[in-house]
């Protein structure tokens, strides 16, 4: 079997495209079906940590993050417990526990790091 490698891709970047296609496709839906209700914004929630892909629960313990650049003129990463407000906002990840709330903030300070060395500071 051929081995499959991936590039890394900021969290963020991957999550803005995940959206932006499960977008598009419920504008599709409802285009051709005018009459029809919307459909809820994301009924299912699914781990966004590295390989993993966890479908939660009524009664998991769930964690959320993102990241803002806004408040602060650098990035920041923010961690909160499960709140069904904050999880349906653009740019929330959903995270199963802590090992994929560790790989993902490993992932963000990489992507830091990485982006202050090439410009230089």
């Amino acid at each position: 079997m051929p081995r499959t490698t991936f590039r890394r891709v900021p969290a963020k970047e991957a999550f803005v495209t995940i959206v932006a296609i499960f977008q598009a496709f419920q504008e599709m839906a409802t285009l051709s079906n005018p009459g029809t209700p919307k459909v809820p914004a994301n009924p299912f929630y699914r781990c966004a940590g590295p390989n993993c892909g966890t479908l939660k629960g009524s009664s998991d313990r769930w964690w959320l993050m993102w990241t803002s650049f806004a408040d602060l003129s650098i990035p920041v990463l923010y961690l909160c417990p499960w709140d069904e407000e904050i999880a349906q906002k653009e740019g929330t990840l959903h995270v199963c526990g802590e090992l994929c709330a560790q790989k993902l903030q490993s992932q963000f300070m990489g992507n830091v790091r990485e982006n202050l060395m090439r410009r230089g500071g």
